[in-house]
């Protein structure tokens, strides 16, 4: 049996280190692909503010890649929410999963942006708030951990770190059935008010100063 299982081994690693390779992504290629992207959230994946679009620079290929599955399968972006309807058909326009992989990669070579702050609050505050319910997940300095499936929080934007805490709060998203990670974040919607949701924005805001 043992012996079985050692020639299985063998037998399976080329093919496992196929799915690594096509789940690796090519940036060079993501390049031109991103150009769409571009309009909306920047060159460099800034964001732009005025457009309602997010920083993507310094996430992770893994979260870029996921986010834009959950949009191209109906997972991310439904009934209520009316701005994550417009990445659907973005989203689609990526022919297969090569293509998601290789656009995911190029973005996670922008450094990471530092957008301008758009709210007011206290960081001291905001601190305290942010260890107690968000640091076990997205890190002590909002960095994010890909072992837990939790996004960089710093570099994002508060005007979008608020609106999607209270769509998950709302039930915009995190209700589908498929996204299991969404749902986990939906579960710790509750515990920040509006103002301590405004001095967690403010503690991250100073994290990217």
């Amino acid at each position: 049996m043992k012996r079985s299982g050692t020639l299985k081994t063998l037998l399976m690693a080329p093919l496992l280190a196929l799915a690594a390779m096509a789940q690796a992504g090519d940036a060079d290629a993501g390049k031109a692909l991103y150009a769409t992207c571009a309009a909306c959230h920047g060159q460099a994946g800034e964001g732009i503010a005025a457009m309602n679009a997010p920083a993507l620079a310094g996430q992770s290929q893994a979260y870029i890649a996921r986010q834009l599955y959950n949009f191209r399968n109906g997972v991310r972006g439904g009934s209520g929410d009316m701005l994550g309807m417009q990445m659907v058909p973005m989203a689609k326009m990526l022919a297969d999963d090569a293509a998601v992989e290789n656009v995911a990669a190029y973005i996670a070579t922008f450094p990471v942006a530092k957008p301008a702050a758009t709210v007011e609050g206290d960081p001291v505050a905001g601190n305290k708030s942010y260890q107690s319910y968000c640091g076990a997940c997205h890190g002590s300095n909002g960095q994010g951990n890909d072992a837990l499936n939790a996004p960089r929080l710093v570099g994002l934007g508060d005007a979008y770190l608020i609106r999607q805490y209270q769509n998950f709060s709302k039930g915009i998203r995190g209700n589908h059935p498929d996204d299991k990670f969404g749902k986990q974040m939906k579960a710790m919607s509750n515990v920040l008010n509006d103002q301590q949701l405004k001095d967690v924005a403010a503690y991250l805001n100073s994290k990217s100063e």
